[in-house]
């Protein structure tokens, strides 16, 4: 019977004052009378929440006090059309009853307006979401958009992160400074990157670095509205995504595409295969091979860029190759899914585990480069690497040798040619298109993604590429104006390469 009861009065109706709402308890249900008069209480047996309606003249239709275990909030029920909405008012005490209370805390004025937008056909709940999102949106920051991309960038288990492009991350927000990290990410617009993009390519001379920072803008936007729409989703609701402020820069083409930055490239003479000029390519041969025996010059330099051009590896592959046999001595990697890039001598072939598009290849070494390896075998000693650090400064954070830097000087000096280190895997590039070798075999060696299924299924294996590598060698070192490998014949001027 009491439990009939409670459940009755768990909508009982009176009007509400400070004193009702102060004195309502979740434990306690307060049973009133006809008129309104409370005249006792009864146990929550059911322990669930209980309202009062409110009969106060001024009060709009629905407005009741809810009772929970821990809150009491003013809510409004109303039919509209065929539906009934439940809408929040607010909570006691954020929002208060009585006289001499401000209309923007007067819970029953607060209900009347809420009440007329419902009749007017307004989704206050929906209302209430988008302005909580908004509230949340202030709160994120761009620097804060860079950090959700790195921190899912680093804790995926299916990539194996780059610290090429973390540095690029880093770089990019160095480059855009507090103020633009610190703006809410709703409130940065085109006009403020815009400001950043003139002062830093056009005062600055540093377009390309802006570029970057600009896509890396771009990135961490789209990102984001991935997050939200995938949120979205899984919430049945519609997402609420930020309007991506470097869109503009590509959709009005204002970033340069590959055709335009590789005009730009052959202006400033940068990017450019040695091999393009017969006699650049001679110095350079000339140079790099006499100085493996000068006392003066960096063998260990020369040795990195000859295994990189004969081989067509980024310098990031060739810096961190170990030998097969000291795989157990070189440092952790760092991340579960990171293998070691290394030469194992006995079957002269260099493999790569790490590579930028992270697919693993195998490169046959030829007969020059391969001598090159077993005499480096015998100079690094114990090293497990194959080019040690060379730096014996205890700062040096490096465990190998990374950046050939000073040698590279030294060649551009001796030779008269400007070249970069990436250069050289341009040049191998450059000679197996030369020899008329197919695309497919050529991407092959260059470690490029061949398309599709059919693609795949036509690679060479390690042993149809080998006598492939020793032809390249051969081209290369014909550039070479005392070839330091023995004359055999040439079997790249007759074969077809299939």
């Amino acid at each position: 019977m009491k439990m009939k009861q409670a459940a009755k009065q768990a909508n009982a109706k009176t009007v509400l004052d400070k004193r009702t709402v102060s004195d309502c308890a979740f434990d306690a249900i307060p049973v009133f009378d006809s008129s309104g008069k409370q005249v006792g209480t009864l146990p929550n047996e059911s322990q669930k929440h209980y309202d009062i309606h409110d009969a106060h003249k001024e009060a709009p239709t629905g407005f009741r006090l809810r009772v929970n275990r821990s809150v009491k909030t003013y809510i409004l029920v109303q039919r509209v059309g065929s539906k009934v909405k439940t809408v929040t008012v607010g909570r006691h005490p954020d929002l208060l009853l009585g006289t001499g209370v401000a209309p923007d805390r007067n819970a029953r004025l607060v209900a009347a307006e809420l009440s007329a937008r419902l009749r007017r056909g307004e989704d206050i709940n929906q209302t209430k979401r988008e302005e909580r999102i908004a509230a949340k949106k202030s709160e994120v920051t761009l620097r804060v958009l860079f950090s959700r991309w790195m921190a899912d960038y680093v804790a995926s288990a299916k990539r194996d992160p780059r610290e090429n492009t973390i540095a690029a991350v880093e770089k990019a927000q160095q480059r855009l400074g507090d103020k633009l990290l610190d703006t809410a990410a709703d409130e940065l617009t085109w006009r403020d990157l815009e400001a950043f993009f003139v002062d830093k390519a056009t005062k600055r001379g540093h377009l390309t670095a802006a570029e970057q920072t600009i896509r890396w803008v771009s990135a961490v936007y789209n990102k984001e509205n991935h997050r939200i729409t995938l949120d979205a989703l899984q919430a049945k609701g519609q997402p609420n995504l930020y309007a991506n402020p470097a869109e503009i820069f590509i959709k009005t083409g204002a970033l340069r595409n590959n055709a335009e930055l590789e005009r730009d490239y052959d202006k400033k003479g940068v990017r450019r295969p040695l091999s393009g000029q017969r006699e650049h390519f001679q110095k350079w041969l000339d140079y790099v091979v006499a100085a493996r025996h000068d006392p003066k010059r960096s063998r260990t330099g020369a040795d990195y860029m000859l295994l990189t051009v004969f081989l067509g590896m980024r310098r990031e592959e060739t810096a961190g190759l170990v030998w097969n046999d000291r795989l157990s001595r070189a440092p952790d990697t760092g991340h579960p899914l990171r293998g070691h890039n290394f030469i194992d001598l006995d079957r002269a072939v260099v493999v790569l585990n790490v590579t930028k598009n992270r697919y693993a290849h195998r490169i046959p070494i030829p007969g020059f480069i391969l001598q090159i390896m077993r005499e480096r075998r015998l100079l690094v000693g114990d090293s497990p690497f194959v080019f040690p650090r060379v730096s014996r400064s205890k700062l040096a954070r490096a465990t190998h040798y990374n950046d050939p830097r000073s040698f590279l000087e030294q060649v551009k000096t001796g030779i008269k040619v400007n070249f970069a280190i990436h250069d050289l895997r341009r040049t191998f590039g450059n000679v197996v298109t030369e020899m008329g070798l197919p695309d497919r075999l050529a991407k092959q060696l260059l470690n490029h993604k061949s398309g599709g299924v059919v693609g795949k299924y036509a690679d060479q294996s390690l042993e149809q590429l080998r006598p492939v590598m020793e032809d390249v060698e051969d081209e290369m070192l014909a550039y070479a104006t005392n070839s330091p490998k023995p004359a055999r014949q040439r079997h790249f001027k007759t074969r077809t390469y299939a």
